[in-house]
């Protein structure tokens, strides 16, 4: 299913402990093949998320706003050869996302509220493009660094994608994910969450999988936890 040229997918969360996890880990792994990347489909990713001047990722995010988006930088075991520039969409309960890997240079010109390399003609309609547009209206600048250890596993059927997030940590006293003077605080609560991604169908035999652990869903968002942990953090 499409919308504006991006592909809809369903996202289910589900909050859960470590026992959990080890259960669900060890029923999903029998039938599912680990994600490539990483060791055994696991590895580390840090997030950057970028809000506008009227806070409105965050502040739509707390309301449930039906329609919403937000930017994010990403990497991957903080490795500054690979850095993605990415917009997460929300359209009623189906998501989507448009990404595309930027330069280490690139990310720095963002980080300083500076897009003027995305006018060049090769990133026309591009997400870099669309991110440059909303800096130019609103002032897209640096909101809060968000890190976690993901575990995944895909399943070609119904393009369904199982995944353990956990170890979430707020970064502190910096907002390059890169700096020297960043401190990644550690979030308690929730221990992990657990995610179900799909197209059109999620085969049933995989949904029958997360029953009878007492898991209940919930739109966890790891950028609003790691926001309001960060608020807190400088206001005490």
């Amino acid at each position: 299913m499409e919308y504006k040229e991006r592909k809809l997918r369903h996202e289910l969360k589900f909050p859960a402990t470590m026992p959990q996890c080890e259960i669900l880990r060890q029923r999903f792994s029998a039938v599912m093949t680990p994600d490539k990347n990483g060791d055994k489909g696991k590895y580390r990713i840090t997030s950057l998320y970028l809000d506008d001047a009227y806070n409105s990722a965050y502040i739509d995010k707390q309301n449930g706003t039906d329609t919403r988006k937000k930017y994010r930088i990403r990497t991957y075991d903080l490795n500054p050869q690979k850095i993605r520039f990415e917009c997460k969409y929300k359209d009623n309960s189906m998501t989507s996302k448009r990404s595309m890997w930027i330069t280490l240079p690139q990310y720095e010109s963002i980080l300083k509220g500076d897009f003027s390399f995305a006018w060049d003609k090769q990133y026309a309609g591009t997400v870099i493009d669309d991110g440059a547009i909303s800096n130019s209206i609103s002032l897209l600048s640096p909101s809060v660094v968000v890190d976690y250890t993901r575990e995944a596993y895909i399943n070609k059927e119904g393009n369904v994608r199982f995944t353990i997030d956990s170890g979430f940590k707020v970064g502190a006293f910096s907002r390059d994910m890169f700096s020297d003077k960043i401190r990644y605080i550690p979030i308690s609560s929730p221990a992990a969450v657990i995610e179900l991604k799909y197209d059109e169908f999620l085969p049933s035999y995989l949904l029958e999988l997360v029953g009878g652990v007492g898991l209940r869903q919930d739109s966890f968002s790891k950028f609003l936890i790691c926001k309001e942990a960060l608020t807190r953090l400088y206001m005490g």
